[in-house]
């Protein structure tokens, strides 16, 4: 079954104004997106594009590496979750950050960008339109990194009730969630992949061909 964007739209709706509060109570949440940002191996003046960004948790990472030459780029197709990072941003007083309010695979993306991320999002891994616009936007050789939840493995399947409550709001389709990755090895070649917290969180990195 594909991604239903209706439905994600309405619950993100809902979710907004308690999703940063939710993702903090997760002791490990910090540590995911520390490591996945890394795996990007960022530096002064890059352009990223964040993909499905929510309400900006990645942004104040990201900010760190590539200064105040860089570039970031956040799409997300919720107005909610975007308020909420347009907030982020004005916090931070950061003058580098645009924001795209759209559907991923409709998205007017203007730039060019030297890293890719995508931060717990399974739908738009699972959505082929968003990633041919997504990677249409990637320089050669550009790095990608993901991160997010996935079915555990026969050892401890006890997990996936789990996983199954963390991402009921968050995901619209179970379609590839037993390697959610697998979408980008069409164009990162050599994608590597890790797992953590009993193989129920995974991240994979690499670059894009040259």
């Amino acid at each position: 079954m594909p991604a239903d964007r209706k439905l994600s739209i309405e619950r993100y709706r809902r979710f907004a104004q308690t999703y940063d509060r939710e993702h903090a109570r997760n002791p490990n949440a910090e540590k995911n997106h520390r490591r996945v940002v890394a795996l990007l191996r960022l530096q002064p003046g890059d352009t990223v594009l964040d993909v499905g960004c929510g309400t900006g948790l990645n942004f104040a990472l990201i900010e760190d590496a590539i200064g105040a030459d860089g570039a970031i780029i956040g799409i997300d197709q919720s107005a909610e979750m975007l308020s909420k990072a347009r907030g982020r941003i004005d916090a931070a007083g950061w003058r580098n950050v645009t924001l795209i309010e759209a559907p991923i695979e409709d998205a007017a993306i203007e730039e060019q960008a030297d890293a890719l991320l995508f931060s717990f999002t399974h739908d738009i891994l699972q959505t082929p339109a968003a990633l041919e616009n997504v990677f249409r936007h990637a320089k050669p050789g550009a790095r990608v990194a993901s991160v997010g939840y996935k079915w555990a493995p026969w050892w401890a399947l006890p997990w996936n009730y789990v996983i199954r409550n963390l991402t009921r709001y968050a995901i619209t389709t179970r379609e590839g969630f037993a390697r959610p990755w697998q979408p980008l090895d069409a164009y990162v070649p050599g994608l590597q992949v890790e797992t953590a917290f009993f193989g129920a969180i995974y991240f994979a990195w690499g670059k894009t061909s040259r």
